[in-house]
């Protein structure tokens, strides 16, 4: 009879399965994504709501995960995502043409699935008008479809949507361009953007972390 016991499954292959479950930490906005969950990142144009979508996929899809993105209008730009570093051949877009019940029903397919790194629903350019004449159901439909999988559902859009089924939100705000150069050709050199948190319960909003874009 043996006197040791061996463990079913290897520490290293318990620790590689436990990290799907943890937060996706992205240093550069000095904030967190968690597994399983609705994360919302609300705010107007030129905002860095786009940005930090890709700073997320370019993360999980470096590292051999599969993604999705839902262009709802046609925001997303190969390019632009290759240059901050995602891996489009871990990437899967739809292009929904600015029909919403289209870009909603794909999140919906998605989410069933179960096996996506992250889902980008990216509602950019969608009317404010448009985007309230949404179910709040949906969002609850999607965070329990999601519960206890990998899968990070990011939802992008210019106003707060998503309601208590996020479990985290931010509000992202321009508050300051510089420019250089006089008369009718300036160049931009700075960005200031300010993302803040909600807290879960609804509070007012508490955290501010300043993003700047310097001149490159």
């Amino acid at each position: 009879m043996p006197t040791t016991l061996a463990l079913v499954k290897s520490t290293s292959q318990l620790q590689q399965e436990q990290r799907h479950w943890d937060e996706i930490s992205l240093d550069a906005y000095g904030l967190a994504v968690v597994r399983g969950a609705i994360t919302e990142v609300s705010g107007g144009p030129s905002t860095g709501k786009v940005s930090v979508a890709l700073s997320l996929l370019a993360k999980l899809t470096a590292e051999g995960e599969v993604c999705a993105a839902v262009d709802a209008c046609g925001g997303f730009d190969p390019t632009t995502a290759v240059l901050a570093g995602v891996e489009l051949q871990n990437l899967l877009w739809i292009r929904c043409g600015g029909d919403v019940e289209r870009a909603f029903m794909a999140a919906d397919h998605l989410v069933q699935a179960k096996g996506f790194g992250a889902i980008w629903l990216n509602l950019n350019g969608l009317s404010e008008r448009t985007l309230r004449m949404v179910p709040k159901s949906y969002w609850f439909r999607y965070r329990t479809r999601i519960k206890e999988t990998p899968t990070i559902l990011l939802v992008t859009a210019a106003e707060h949507l998503t309601g208590s089924a996020s479990q985290r939100s931010f509000t992202a705000t321009r508050t300051n361009t510089l420019w250089s150069g006089t008369g009718n050709f300036k160049l931009l050199r700075e960005l200031h953007l300010d993302l803040y948190s909600r807290n879960e319960i609804g509070c007012p909003l508490t955290t501010r972390i300043e993003m700047d874009y310097s001149e490159v």
